[in-house]
């Protein structure tokens, strides 16, 4: 039993490495159904010229010249075919030549033999034509094969008395058994290993392609997810400082408030306008601006907790978000560095360029228990800054709200 797998396992592994050798300009990754369609009909001559040369030779040990030509003329023709379609690539005039020699030469070796009644047991060889010819062409053209595949039978059938009663040579009754056996038996291994190869390699290009589609998915997914991160940052993020904006504000707010709901903390929000910034703009130009706001944007930054949040609403007005609140002197501290820190000199302003900064500041609970009164509590009280002193902070009163 060993020694018969070992067997078949170095018989195949010998096909298909001459598969490979005749097919070496396939990617040993492509495995696409030409290709595999290709190599199927490669596999067929490669698995007959060995045993159509051990026909020949056991026909000329009988000493049966003529019937040892045709099998040696199927394997002479079958290898010109082959190094021609190593050559040219050319694997529709190697499939019609190929598929027409499997058809005529084992019916050809039958009626040299006598006919059905003699060499019955040849022709089955034949059934590789439709056979190949069902794997690479149409149905309707694999169609046609098999009627001349029936159709030599039919020939065969009303000539075959005169191939009998005209035949001379007659082989000894042990070797028409063995003869028998072994093309009834290599002949159907042979269709049968052609079939499930074909049925295999379509089976794993199939794998393979699920596989491969599997992984761009996979990349296409994480593409998405990777722009679709950007797309959210870019929703929430202002472009020129990458600060959060007045959207990303709302919603950390919220947070803000509901933490400090639950553990009976205070919340400040610091809403912050620029002074002089409008004169920078008119007067030196919007890159000189935009420089200012990010130099404005790295100062508050350097000032905040980690916990703190700053944002840009826009324009020259940002806020800030001070939660976890139990002492209120840590706001004021922090809009006097506010002040001081923005009033710092900036190397590509004129002396008459000075930037200040206005602040209004509402508390929570204590000025407002929601997000939009709170907002607008902490803008009331940045604009009486502004109509004021400018330059300095203010806490929200309810003598604004009267006033407004």
């Amino acid at each position: 039993m060993n020694t018969y797998k070992n067997f078949v396992k170095y018989f195949t592994t010998g096909m298909i490495s001459s598969v490979a050798f005749f097919s070496n300009n396939m990617s040993s990754n492509d495995y696409n159904t030409q290709k595999i369609k290709e190599n199927a009909l490669v596999l067929i001559p490669i698995y007959l010229i060995p045993f159509a040369i051990i026909w020949g030779l056991f026909y000329i040990y009988l000493d049966h010249s003529v019937p040892a030509i045709i099998p040696f003329s199927y394997s002479l023709i079958s290898l010109l075919n082959l190094w021609s379609f190593k050559k040219t690539k050319n694997i529709a005039l190697f499939q019609n030549i190929q598929t027409t020699l499997i058809l005529l030469f084992p019916f050809f070796l039958m009626w040299v033999l006598g006919g059905f009644a003699l060499g019955s047991f040849v022709f089955i060889w034949a059934f590789f034509a439709p056979i190949s010819a069902l794997i690479y062409n149409s149905k309707n053209e694999a169609l046609y094969w098999f009627y001349a595949f029936i159709a030599l039978i039919v020939f065969s059938t009303i000539i075959d008395e005169s191939l009998l009663s005209s035949h001379t040579t007659f082989m000894p009754q042990i070797a028409v058994e063995m003869f028998f056996l072994l093309n009834i038996t290599l002949g159907l291994s042979g269709i049968y290993f052609l079939i499930r190869y074909y049925i295999n390699e379509n089976e794993r290009s199939t794998h393979e392609a699920l596989k491969k589609e599997h992984i761009e998915l996979q990349k296409r997914s994480q593409e998405l997810h990777e722009a679709n991160k950007k797309l959210e940052y870019h929703a929430n993020h202002d472009s020129l400082t990458a600060l959060p904006n007045r959207y990303y504000l709302r919603e950390h707010l919220g947070h803000k408030l509901a933490h400090a709901k639950r553990n009976k903390y205070s919340v400040a929000l610091l809403f912050m306008d620029l002074d002089g910034f409008k004169g920078v703009n008119d007067n030196l130009g919007h890159a000189t601006g935009d420089q200012v706001l990010k130099d404005v944007s790295f100062r508050l930054k350097s000032l905040l907790r980690e916990e703190d949040e700053i944002s840009r609403l826009g324009g020259d007005e940002f806020a800030i978000v001070i939660g976890d609140l139990k002492d209120i002197s840590y706001v004021e501290m922090i809009a006097k560095r506010i002040i001081d820190e923005i009033n710092r000199d900036y190397d590509y302003l004129p002396n008459s360029s000075q930037i200040g900064v206005s602040i209004g500041i509402s508390l929570f609970p204590k000025n407002a228990d929601d997000i939009d009164t709170l907002i607008n509590n902490a803008d009331k009280a940045m604009y009486e800054v502004k109509q004021a002193s400018k330059n300095a902070y203010l806490f929200y009163n309810k003598a604004m709200h009267s006033s407004s």
